[in-house]
């Protein structure tokens, strides 16, 4: 398993793996599938050659070069303290290999060579497994959960960690 930046030319396949996730766990994000079946390709190729120094797309790889996981490391606007961590999912058939922990290991060395010191998320309350799973990874839940999206009744815990309780104090 490796687990890498997407490359620009990926584009297509990270709009596959994207519509993968939304459909097959659409209860663990904000975005919804009928509104990314949308966006254009155009939309799909910028997110896949993004500004290394704004936002970072990891997929992991399998030996036979299927992707079977992704996370986002992006900065938030209305944060600028903190990098974001988004769009995490790893394939049903892939879970339990240490790829969820791999991803978000990605994500936080990228945020930390940009310059945060933290990280923050929303998790889907559905899915406590997943809050623990965060918690394990050195985040801690702020405040109460607050609607995943507009009209929906789906819950999120916004949750921070520092980049050194995820990955580590930085190598001297």
């Amino acid at each position: 398993m490796e687990i890498r930046l997407v490359r620009p030319d990926e584009w297509a396949a990270l709009k596959a793996l994207r519509l993968r996730a939304l459909g097959s766990d659409p209860d663990a994000f904000g975005g919804r599938l009928e509104d990314a079946i949308e966006h254009d390709d155009d939309r799909w190729r910028k997110r896949a050659a993004a500004d290394p120094a704004e936002a970072a797309t990891f997929v992991a790889e399998e030996p036979d070069g299927a992707l079977v996981g992704m996370a986002v490391g992006a900065r938030i606007q209305e944060r600028p303290d903190a990098a974001g961590l988004f769009g995490m999912w790893v394939a049903p058939e892939a879970r339990g290999q240490g790829i969820g922990g791999a991803l978000v290991d990605a994500v936080a060395h990228w945020a930390r060579s940009v310059g945060f010191e933290r990280i923050g998320l929303g998790v889907a309350t559905a899915n406590m497994g997943v809050v623990a799973f965060y918690e394990r990874k050195g985040f801690a839940v702020l405040g109460e959960p607050v609607p995943m999206h507009e009209g929906s009744s789906l819950r999120m815990l916004r949750m921070v960690a520092s980049l050194d309780a995820v990955i580590g104090p930085p190598s001297s």
